[in-house]
């Protein structure tokens, strides 16, 4: 259900079928499939959210399986001093607790046992020193790639928040909520106009007799420039510059990446930000032929077209087309 100024509606059938893209494009990845799935649309309008909430649904489930990067207290004795991490409550969430994110400045034994530390300043005017000391058998830490670096918090606190699954979330993902909430992730990349996704992302949904969230909770979507959130997804301006984030990107290994919209096709695709790349199309846009030979031309150098499942190609929506072929060469 979607809330709107007349109350409650139910979400129509094409957000439903754009969502389980969205789901089928993250299963491709996990196989290990290097694609492209462009779909031709009327409007792009939400396209982009409903596509990122499949893809986290998804991503939610993968979250059963130990992150690989969480680590125990003898394994972060020897992280180097400098580490960005994120510290986070073994048992799940309860009464005051919260997760931390910041620079690791080491793992210690003192009087009080075996902890770990974050460092960095204290304050303003204040001199550099660990301000927090976390007991090493009630937390564990997630060494943290890309957006969240070290230099991002530089003479900053560390951030810390609440660790807390939203109400109605059990309803929208598959997955094991205390593990998808406390851990960071990135399971895809929006590349479009920000302001625009981030404003659809606020969109009060509501799953059969629970309790309305807006999207971004599902999705937490986040710009680059902003430490201290953990992240599903990533949001990029189209207007950027490819190279700036391609490498970066690629290195962490996101599930899917969403253009969205013509322009963002047109400049974008060629980075291949992930494995799966999913191009939006809106057929009013002035750009939406140039875009359109620039998807042509990747699916005739393409390795084979893609099969859609039988359950996905029956229900395509009015107005929607879509095409998917397998990238050539080695899966990133």
């Amino acid at each position: 259900m979607t809330q709107t100024d007349d109350g409650w509606r139910r979400l129509p059938e094409w957000a439903e079928w754009f969502a389980e893209i969205g789901y089928w494009a993250a299963g491709l990845r996990e196989a290990g499939s290097n694609a492209v799935l462009a779909v031709s649309v009327p409007t792009r309008a939400y396209v982009a959210v409903l596509l990122m909430y499949g893809v986290v649904d998804r991503g939610s489930q993968a979250d059963l399986v130990p992150v690989g990067s969480e680590l125990g207290f003898e394994q972060a004795r020897s992280l180097p001093v400098g580490t960005c991490a994120r510290v986070i409550p073994v048992k799940g969430p309860g009464q005051g607790r919260r997760v931390y994110t910041g620079v690791f400045g080491g793992a210690f034994q003192n009087h009080r046992g075996q902890v770990y530390e974050l460092a960095g300043r204290k304050g303003p005017g204040q001199r550099p020193g660990p301000i927090s000391w976390f007991p090493a058998d009630a937390y564990r830490l997630q060494a943290l790639p890309w957006p969240d670096q070290p230099k991002d918090y530089a003479d900053r606190h560390r951030f810390s928040e609440a660790f807390e699954i939203p109400a109605g979330a059990e309803g929208f993902l598959a997955g094991q909520l205390g593990d998808f909430y406390g851990r960071c992730s990135l399971h895809g990349v929006v590349v479009g106009t920000t302001s625009t996704i981030l404003a659809e992302a606020q969109t009060v949904v509501a799953a059969p007799d629970r309790a309305g969230l807006p999207l971004q909770d599902l999705l937490r979507l986040r710009a680059v420039h902003s430490p201290g959130s953990h992240y599903r997804s990533v949001v990029l301006s189209s207007r950027g510059d490819p190279d700036e984030y391609r490498d970066v990107v690629r290195s962490c290994r996101p599930a899917v990446a969403v253009l969205d919209g013509a322009a963002a096709v047109r400049r974008w695709l060629g980075a291949a930000l992930a494995g799966v790349t999913v191009a939006v199309v809106e057929r009013t846009s002035p750009t939406a032929l140039a875009a359109a030979d620039e998807l042509y031309g990747s699916r005739e150098r393409s390795l084979a077209d893609l099969d859609v499942p039988a359950d996905l190609s029956s229900r395509v929506p009015p107005g929607v087309e879509l095409l998917t072929w397998q990238l050539r060469g080695a899966v990133q």
